[in-house]
């Protein structure tokens, strides 16, 4: 099924701004009064993407042909559609690896220093962090619904990635935070690409207790 969440917007005609939320898969279905209320338990489209990923490109290949293989088994085994997108000229020796379609996609989206999300209309897409401009003040919170996690802001300057067997590190994690993640696609040109795309990022982990803003997604950078 597919979630909205509106907002009346005129009296005469009566008008709703609608904004989707995305699609879901139900999971249970539960009542206890008949019917008059129901309980539903439903997913994103990741739980649909549990099964093994069997590449179909060539051991030596490119980030590119690895997302479009992707693109067509998600689509034709798991009924998921992956929006298209051209990726940069990135080639590599694609592992053999006993992993899922969740896995896979994770492993493409690491490559490009992003992550792996379902959009508003519930379409896969790989993107990364992106500066919303919406501002939490104080108006706006709960009373005390800020708590800050760290004491400082942390500051990014290093990258570790890559396996066990092949780590690959880019700055001084000394002087800061370190992104670590396990890529087995990753190569030292795509880390480099990471590395110079979040060194010197800096962030304040925390909680905040406010109304909420249904226009806000997965990696939208809000300012408190």
């Amino acid at each position: 099924f597919t979630a909205t969440v509106g907002l009346r917007t005129g009296e005469r005609p009566t008008v709703y701004e609608e904004i989707p939320l995305g699609k879901f898969y139900i999971a249970d279905a539960e009542t206890s009064n008949d019917f008059k209320n129901l309980t539903i338990t439903a997913y994103d489209g990741f739980s649909k993407m549990t099964d093994k990923y069997n590449a179909t490109v060539t051991a030596n290949t490119t980030l590119q042909a690895v997302y479009n293989d992707l693109k067509t088994q998600l689509y034709e085994n798991c009924g998921i559609v992956l929006k298209a997108k051209t990726l940069p000229e990135y080639s590599l020796v694609l592992p053999y690896l006993d992993i899922t379609y969740i896995q896979a996609i994770g492993f493409v989206a690491g490559c490009l220093g992003g992550f792996a999300r379902f959009d508003r209309t519930g379409e896969l897409e790989i993107t990364s962090y992106t500066d919303s401009g919406v501002v939490i003040g104080r108006d706006m919170q709960y009373m005390n619904g800020f708590k800050r996690i760290t004491e400082k802001p942390l500051i990014i300057t290093s990258v570790s990635t890559g396996t066990s067997d092949n780590t690959i590190i880019r700055g001084n994690g000394a002087n800061g935070t370190t992104i670590s993640f396990e890529n087995p696609y990753i190569t030292d040109t795509m880390a480099d690409s990471v590395y110079a795309e979040y060194n010197s990022f800096i962030y304040t982990p925390c909680q905040v207790k406010w109304r909420g803003n249904p226009a806000i997604q997965a990696g939208d950078i809000v300012h408190v």
